[in-house]
């Protein structure tokens, strides 16, 4: 228990230097909400709501704010877990290697993600209740949190296999862009398409609109979100053992003794 908490301690220090995600989650998110809900349209859109195939209709500067946000904590997320997974990869490998216990690290880190998540996804559900009243504020932090978690695991896994930032944040943007452009039912036409349940947020996305334009509990799109944070956590965890495995040299037999000559046969042999 010791070791998890110093290592829990040390993981969440290192995040909280993080000056690039800190300064990204006090500007980037309020600059982006309240972008897509200042400059959108507020023109009521109908669309269908894949998850119940219930018709719904609302503006579409709260639809963007929403689809927006979760693009905004996504990347927030899975940058600030994909540079502290990189960060310390190396000296995790050295720790193992001097007999630190595995589980412990893995634990911590796994906590890292829940702390990053909750705190980033409070704050953009926050701003979101500035400029909207949604039916169910509670499911939509949920929903939040879901993407949240999901993107943080992708990050994880991404920093095992990518060896820099920069690779990582392009490989994060373009997932990110490539999964919420297509499911925005203002801008896109195949949001109702059944190949956008394959995306990693599209329970999110679904469960977010449902809590802003509904009465209606629907958490059954977070199933989807639940699979995709099972698979990236079991890959990024699989990877992290992999990594730190360490090979003990085979123990060399020892040197066989030689045979000592009587004093008798030395002397003889003069």
């Amino acid at each position: 228990m010791s070791a998890y908490l110093v290592a829990c301690r040390y993981a969440l220090l290192a995040m909280a230097k993080n000056r690039l995600a800190a300064v990204l989650l006090i500007a980037f998110i309020p600059m982006w909400i309240t972008v897509a809900k200042t400059l959108t349209t507020p023109k009521t859109f109908p669309f269908r709501l894949r998850a119940t195939g219930t018709w719904l209709r609302a503006g579409g500067d709260e639809i963007t704010m929403i689809s927006g946000s979760l693009n905004a904590v996504s990347l927030l997320v899975g940058f600030l877990m994909f540079s502290a997974a990189r960060r310390t990869r190396a000296f995790d490998r050295r720790l193992t290697a001097a007999g630190y216990p595995r589980t412990a690290l893995i634990g911590a880190k796994l906590t890292t993600l829940l702390v990053a998540s909750v705190l980033v996804g409070a704050y953009a559900t926050a701003w979101m209740l500035l400029f909207w009243s949604p039916l169910q504020p509670f499911l939509l932090g949920i929903a939040v949190l879901a993407v949240c978690l999901v993107y943080g695991a992708m990050g994880m896994c991404l920093a095992l296999f990518l060896r820099g930032e920069v690779e990582g944040l392009v490989t994060i943007i373009m997932t990110s862009i490539i999964d919420l452009a297509p499911q925005n039912p203002v801008a896109s036409t195949t949001a109702d398409k059944a190949l956008v349940e394959l995306l990693p947020s599209y329970g999110s996305l679904q469960t977010s609109l449902a809590a802003g334009f509904t009465p209606d509990a629907t958490v059954s799109p977070l199933l989807h979100s639940a699979a995709w944070l099972t698979a990236m956590t079991t890959t990024a965890l699989a990877a992290f053992t992999l990594h730190t495995r360490t090979h003990q040299p085979p123990i060399p037999p020892p040197p066989r003794a030689r045979p000592r000559r009587s004093p008798i046969r030395r002397c003889w042999r003069r």
